[in-house]
């Protein structure tokens, strides 16, 4: 998320529209929270909870005086759930505006003035693919309301719960920095959740999530819980501690944790530097008699000071974390973040990530909870850098998620831009049910001023080749060209066999002749309207068109949304990339603007 940890969170992303809309270690136990849903007298779990009840709070004193309550014990949870945290705030990545909602180039992109109850159930639908269960909005002090986004989720989501179905949950997550504000935004959340299917509860006590929740005091806290519960509303709170570890040694600082330890239901996590501190997460929280409510990276670009960058490595990262916190002994599987444009977590499926990082969800989920994944197919996705300098390592990755029954095969390979094999990587068998990865790291010869492709192969157990994708392309920059994309970070292009389609087959690029020094004069047009296009230079938007069949370059913004700035040069690549009403993605060729200084080469 767009949060800081040594700040203020950053105020750049406004909310949408004038007015915002209204987780076995030794020692630990697994156990985790019943959810429920309320419609007036009637009450169904959707988190099949075996064991007991949740008893009444214990009301006490602040040490202001004020009234307080503790924390009520955890009960066992039979079936765990999955969720992710949203930054639901409108995140335009320009400011012409054009873009109305989501971050990062979202497949769920819609014009501006698509009517929001369609976004909101666009993204619930994406989310349910993606195997979750439920979803916390984040709501800010200050800027939002505790009912803001969350009437319009649960009116989307309570038609999930009919006919005893097992549906989506709604929960806000509050980010607040005073505890009459904190007070203030539970009661108007709870206000709003009376009587709805979707808001989560725990046995009768309603779930709210909460983002560094050290911004309070523990007395703030059980004040504020007293507070609430004083006018009948019940809290089952699920806190995130900003453990920050990149911030302290890459090492988790229990000393701040320790004042907490009693005061929330449960905890959950959001942590650039969570390989390192996971397993000693999970064990205090389970030294502490609390839930664990997970929380999962897909990767994490830091925007904080001294939290340096941690490079996803393809999928890796997102695989190895989910599958660390399944064995942590999580009640409830967490994913930072759905959406996030300045940090670049997103789960959701997004043009840069296609659907694989959605996939790669839905499919540990399913193990997660111990359910048949939902497709039966078998899948593969090519993952590649967005750009390479000559005489780097190069990495490459060809996944698939394995849902038939039968095994399968899997390997990746780079080409030239005229198709010649330059490397390939080794053969990975994928057991049926299962997700694997051939993956290759090595420089390969290639020049400044051209670009490779990784290209993904699946066969089946005689060898027989069943499909090959071709990811986006690589741009390759000379070393010390002024067009390398700064800050120099490894990011990712990925593409899945179900959804990449050969951008000749659906529009050209013009003007690539006029002007070979610069892209002014660069123009897509498409064969009919498709939902959107857009020109990445040097891997920065430069100009994006929705329901459209043409577009032209626009030089990229000077900053996007979160304080990024752009700093690029006239040289360098442009790639078009374009994304058809069924949501299959085609990227073009690059158009190399020829000035680029050097012709470096890799060894």
């Amino acid at each position: 998320m767009s949060t800081p940890r040594d700040g203020m969170p950053r105020r750049e992303s406004a909310p949408l529209g004038s007015t915002p809309r209204g987780g076995d270690l030794p020692g630990a136990d697994p156990r985790g929270p019943e959810v429920t849903r309320q419609r007036g007298a009637t009450r169904r779990t959707f988190l099949a909870l075996a064991g007991t009840a949740l008893v009444g709070t214990t009301v006490a004193c602040s040490a202001s005086g004020r009234p307080g309550a503790t924390r009520g014990p955890s009960s066992a949870a039979a079936q765990q759930q999955v969720w992710a945290h949203m930054v639901p705030q409108g995140l335009p990545l320009a400011e012409s505006g054009d873009i109305h909602y989501g971050s990062e180039r979202p497949l769920a992109l819609a014009p501006a003035g698509t009517d929001y109850a369609s976004l909101v159930s666009g993204q619930l639908e994406q989310g349910r693919a993606a195997g979750l269960t439920g979803m916390q909005i984040l709501l800010l002090e200050g800027e939002n309301k505790g009912s803001d986004f969350l009437g319009d989720w649960m009116d989307a989501a309570d038609p999930t719960w009919q006919d005893g179905a097992e549906g989506f949950a709604v929960a806000p997550c509050l980010l607040v920095s005073s505890r009459d504000g904190a007070v203030e935004m539970t009661r108007q959340y709870a206000e709003a959740a009376d009587g709805r299917s979707s808001a989560a509860r725990v046995e009768d006590a309603l779930v709210v999530w909460i983002y560094n929740a050290r911004s309070l005091s523990p007395e703030d806290w059980a004040s504020c819980r007293g507070a609430v519960e004083e006018s009948g509303t019940r809290l089952h709170l699920v806190a995130e501690l900003a453990t920050a570890a990149s911030q302290h040694g890459d090492s988790l600082d229990t000393s701040l944790l320790d004042p907490y330890a009693d005061t929330f239901e449960a905890v959950w996590l959001f942590e650039d530097r969570e390989s390192q501190v996971l397993g000693d997460f999970a064990a205090w929280a389970a030294a502490h008699g609390t839930v664990f409510a997970g929380g999962t990276l897909p990767g994490y670009d830091r925007e904080t000071s001294h939290g340096g960058y941690v490079d996803a490595r393809g999928t890796q990262l997102w695989r190895t974390q989910l599958e660390r916190a399944r064995d942590s002994g999580a009640a409830w599987l967490t994913a930072v973040t759905w959406n996030d444009a300045v940090e670049h977590t997103s789960v959701q499926p997004t043009t840069d990530w296609g659907t694989t990082r959605a996939d790669l969800l839905a499919h540990h989920a399913a193990a997660f909870r111990g359910r048949e994944p939902e497709d039966k197919n078998l899948t593969a996705y090519v993952t590649s850098p967005q750009h390479l300098v000559a005489g780097q390592e190069l990495l490459v990755e060809g996944l698939a998620i394995n849902h038939e029954p039968q095994d399968a095969r899997v390997t990746v390979r780079v080409t030239d831009a005229d198709g010649t094999t330059l490397a390939t990587s080794q053969e990975v068998t994928v057991a049926a049910g299962e997700v694997g990865a051939a993956v290759l790291e090595r420089t390969v010869r290639v020049s400044g001023g051209g670009h490779v492709v990784a290209v993904v192969e699946l066969r089946d157990a005689s060898g027989e080749l069943l499909s090959s994708t071709r990811g986006a392309p690589v741009v390759v920059f000379a070393a010390g060209d002024p067009a390398i994309p700064d800050p120099p970070r490894r990011r990712y292009y990925s593409l899945s066999s179900a959804s990449s389609v050969d951008f000749s087959r659906w529009a050209r690029i013009e003007g690539e002749d006029d002007d070979a020094a610069s892209p002014a004069n660069l123009r897509v047009l498409a064969e009919r309207t498709v939902r959107s296009v857009e020109f990445l230079h040097n891997t920065w938007p430069a100009g994006l068109a929705l329901d459209a069949r043409e577009l032209s370059y626009r030089a990229p913004p000077a900053s996007l949304v979160g304080g990024q700035e752009v700093a690029t040069v006239p040289q360098g690549f442009t790639v078009a990339r374009l994304v058809t009403d069924s949501g299959e993605i085609a990227y073009s060729a690059p158009v190399h603007h020829s000035t680029t200084s050097g012709s470096g080469t890799g060894g």
